[in-house]
């Protein structure tokens, strides 16, 4: 699975981009999730807040999007890959189907 990150209004960090890698690793388990996902970090100064946002494309379905906003970077990063796994398992109760 191969991810590209964009860090806005934040400095990249290793530590960030090896979570965020770990928790994209879960996509792979779906066989229809294309293998490139598009990963984007904001950081609002004036708010104090991070926000990811996630997008991954599914063979015959499209792009699956999802954001997530806290007040840490790891939550937001894992608030956006849990409504992703969500959404991959509703995708593929609908191709069992």
């Amino acid at each position: 699975m191969t991810y590209t990150i964009r860090w806005k209004g934040c400095t990249k960090s290793d530590a960030v981009a090896s979570h965020l890698e770990e928790k994209i690793g879960k996509f792979e388990d779906f066989k229809f999730v294309m293998p490139d996902v598009k990963a984007e970090i904001v950081f609002y100064d004036k708010q104090q807040s991070f926000t990811t946002r996630l997008n991954v494309q599914v063979k015959g379905k499209g792009i699956l999007n999802a954001e997530g906003r806290a007040n840490d970077v790891l939550t937001s990063i894992n608030l956006a890959t849990d409504k992703i796994l969500d959404r991959l398992r509703r995708v593929k109760t609908r191709y069992e189907k």
